[in-house]
């Protein structure tokens, strides 16, 4: 899998931040509700069998990490901004004179993205993209793609970015989690990286290209201040029982196109544009697809005494989701990232067969707990 322009060795190590937030995830996915009931929520120690605090807990308990580490972006890209003024904006005098000390804070903001996006925005997306009250969100910092591209089931990411001097880096030209900065920090597009010269390479060997120090800074403020903006929004949010089944009914669909994302990542750059290099997208799909089961399992319990039969299947359909992407995972890391086209192709029909078949399942959830659907979340 094509990670970008720098090295493996510049990956980031696990931080203990992120081994936290892997951690909770791997409880999701192992066992779902039973992390709600231990100290590491806090306050959702005191949480009685509502389902609707129980989901509310988790989606403030993940915002407040992703939050931290976005502000932990925003220090470390003044720290790389400081270096590059120190030697007058000149990257090649900074890559010989600190080459070591950039390449540290390009790992620690690789770091932070792995902790606000791909263990944290990932492992909430089924809840905030399925959310009329959160929807925009997602549409501005993961989910929306380049005005030139958009469609009627692919809107556009509203975001205009611009320097703190006020020159503009992107002009609703997508997203800014995967199209300013995953790019920007794995050197995956020359328009927001700095070609090293010959000499400030062959310091830095094998690394070629350094992020422009003004993307990274305007790019950590406006993740710092949505992400601000957003775990507001998540507190005052009083979640209702018909919105969280329509986040079922909306987000459980989507697995599907994960997959093209997957494959694009792979085999297609021009398709993908430098996304999806910091982890696999297999990740990201066992991270929506764990939030989508935690709000199915939050909500069984309503359900077990009119119709057992039915919150027996919904559990055994999303541990099947869930098993299926970890059977996924096992067998991309074994083929050492070398999966066929064809290969993946053919787990995206099977993707879309368990997500079909659970669709009138939900809709029956739905009909006994005599809720209403409320429409597909969009920005209108």
């Amino acid at each position: 899998m094509n990670r970008g322009a720098f090295p493996a060795r510049f990956s980031p190590h696990r931080g203990p931040a992120e081994n936290r937030v892997n951690f909770y995830l791997k409880m999701l996915t192992v066992g779902l509700l039973s992390i709600f009931g231990g100290a590491h929520f806090g306050a959702a120690a005191e949480m009685t069998g509502d389902p609707m605090a129980q989901i509310k807990g988790f989606l403030v308990f993940k915002l407040q990490r992703m939050d931290a580490a976005a502000h932990d972006y925003v220090a470390n890209a003044n720290a790389y901004q400081a270096i590059i003024d120190k030697w007058a904006g000149d990257y090649d005098r900074a890559a010989i004179g600190q080459g070591p000390e950039l390449l540290q804070l390009i790992t620690k903001m690789q770091d932070d993205y792995r902790v606000y996006h791909n263990h944290g925005y990932e492992t909430i997306e089924g809840i905030t993209a399925g959310t009329k009250a959160m929807v925009a969100f997602d549409t501005y910092l993961d989910g929306g793609v380049a005005k030139s591209e958009a469609s009627t089931d692919s809107p556009y990411s509203p975001m205009v970015l611009k320097t703190r001097d006020g020159r503009i880096i992107s002009d609703r030209s997508g997203n800014l989690f995967h199209y300013v900065i995953e790019p920007a920090l794995w050197g995956t597009k020359p328009y927001l990286v700095k070609k090293l010269g010959l000499a400030a390479a062959e310091k830095l060997k094998p690394v070629q290209v350094l992020p422009r120090a003004e993307v990274l800074t305007a790019s950590a403020d406006e993740c710092a201040r949505k992400l601000d903006e957003l775990l507001a929004v998540a507190k005052a949010w009083q979640p209702t029982m018909d919105e969280c089944v329509g986040a079922l009914i909306w987000m459980t669909p989507t697995l599907n196109g994960y997959f093209d994302d997957w494959k694009n990542s792979r085999y297609d750059p021009v398709a993908s544009q430098g996304r999806y290099v910091a982890e696999s997208r297999v990740l990201d799909m066992q991270g929506i697809m764990s939030s989508l089961a935690l709000v199915c399992n939050a909500i069984l319990p309503r359900i077990e005494g009119q119709n057992a039969a039915l919150a027996k299947q919904l559990k055994y359909e999303y541990d099947g989701i869930l098993g299926f992407l970890q059977r996924v995972d096992q067998r991309d890391k074994s083929s050492g990232g070398k999966m066929s086209i064809p290969q993946i192709e053919e787990l995206a029909l099977q993707a879309k067969t368990l997500t079909d078949q659970l669709d009138p399942h939900l809709r029956q959830l739905a009909a006994v707990l005599n809720l209403k659907i409320p429409p597909k979340p969009t920005l209108i």
